[in-house]
């Protein structure tokens, strides 16, 4: 009975630790290490700005109109929009621009090879120094290319992410735990940042060095083996908050859920094809950074479930007895959010919403299925 009862404590410090211990650590690192600053610097190298766009024809001509328009001279910006396959007309729409702006060209990629695939065949093609990476749907403010480049001023750096901002212009529910998601994730990759080196980036704003890449797995999402690819070489991946991009969310809950289990799949597909990067003994720093924020968080309902059912076997005594009512108390929230959208339903309804596309997409990752196509979403 005693080692159930470490276990079940356990488990529950770990998820504890995960969401609210981890960033807690980080500030108290934060206040005595101290990283590169780039505060000022006007850096402009070559960029090439890659836009992603499988059947874009709704916004690919909006994206467009904001690459042209950001704040960076044009004689050091190159546009390549890389179409997987397109079939309606995004292509189209594409060559029109690129007829009036001769630095848009359009990449299509044929045999709709997925997203990374086609990334992996257009990165060739690029001219510029530094490689940005960005979605269809994703717009872009007038300096977000300025402040995602200062950073490679300095030489440690080879990865820079962005700052995306959802946009929730219907007031959904599941686009206002959506925006307090990423408002969480802003705050652990700007105490990563201050302590050394993030370890993620996000889709809709992210650049490379070009000298640093290197081809990558089609099965796992490029923001998500990047980040992994520029720090294995010894470099650092930092965040900029300044550097903003903006979407809107989705309006619809069995969408998001699809494209969050998606991209749980393609992340543990990708990190067991990048273990060998966490090994603690070369890079302790990223080690406790990968586990804390994805790996350890991705198996959380695996802890819950354990807990749930380790619980069942310790009622004989009364502390117990509250733990276990606390949880169907959570639970019962959980369920009532599915009709009522408050937050006070509506916060332990998308926690275990995320949960449970985590437990679906590591399951799937480790049985081996793989998804490497996407279809654009309302977000």
């Amino acid at each position: 009975m005693m080692v159930l009862q470490v276990a079940f404590w356990f488990l529950i410090f770990l998820i504890v630790y995960i969401y609210f211990g981890y960033p807690v650590l980080l500030k108290i690192i934060s206040s005595f290490k101290k990283v590169p600053s780039n505060e000022g610097q006007t850096f402009k190298p070559k960029v090439t700005f890659f836009i992603a766009a499988y059947n874009e024809e709704k916004v690919i001509g909006e994206k467009l109109q904001n690459a042209v328009g950001l704040n960076y001279p044009r004689e050091l910006l190159e546009i390549i929009v890389v179409s997987d396959d397109s079939s309606d007309r995004t292509n189209e729409i594409v060559e029109e621009y690129s007829t009036k702006y001769p630095f848009i060209t359009l990449n299509v990629v044929k045999g709709r090879k997925g997203k990374t695939e086609a990334l992996n065949k257009s990165v060739p093609l690029a001219k510029g120094d530094v490689l940005v990476f960005s979605d269809a749907n994703s717009m872009y403010e007038k300096d977000a290319l300025l402040y995602l480049v200062k950073h490679f001023s300095e030489p440690s750096i080879g990865g820079v992410c962005g700052e995306l901002k959802l946009l929730n212009s219907t007031n959904s529910s599941i686009g206002e735990s959506e925006g307090a998601y990423w408002k969480y994730e802003k705050l652990l990759k700007t105490l990563e940042t201050q302590t050394g080196t993030s370890i993620v980036a996000n889709g809709s704003i992210y650049a490379i060095r070009r000298e640093l890449f290197k081809e990558m797995n089609p099965n796992v999402g490029d923001d998500m083996q990047n980040p992994l690819i520029i720090i294995s070489q010894g470099k650092r991946f930092v965040y900029e908050p300044n550097a903003i991009t903006k979407e809107e969310t989705s309006t619809k809950e069995k969408e998001e859920f699809g494209r969050k289990v998606r991209i749980v799949t393609r992340s543990f597909t990708g990190i067991m094809a990048y273990k060998k990067v966490l090994n603690p003994f070369k890079n302790f720093d990223f080690f406790y950074k990968y586990m804390s924020h994805k790996f350890l968080r991705w198996l959380v309902p695996y802890y819950m479930i354990a807990v749930f059912i380790m619980n069942l076997f310790l009622l004989e005594h009364e502390l117990y007895k509250w733990v276990f009512a606390a949880q169907l108390l959570f639970y019962g929230l959980a369920v009532l959010g599915i009709w009522v959208k408050h937050k006070i339903t509506y916060i332990p309804y998308y926690f275990c919403l995320v949960n449970y596309a985590a437990l679906l997409g590591t399951m799937r990752a480790m049985t081996g299925k793989r998804q490497a196509t996407w279809k654009p979403t309302s977000r």
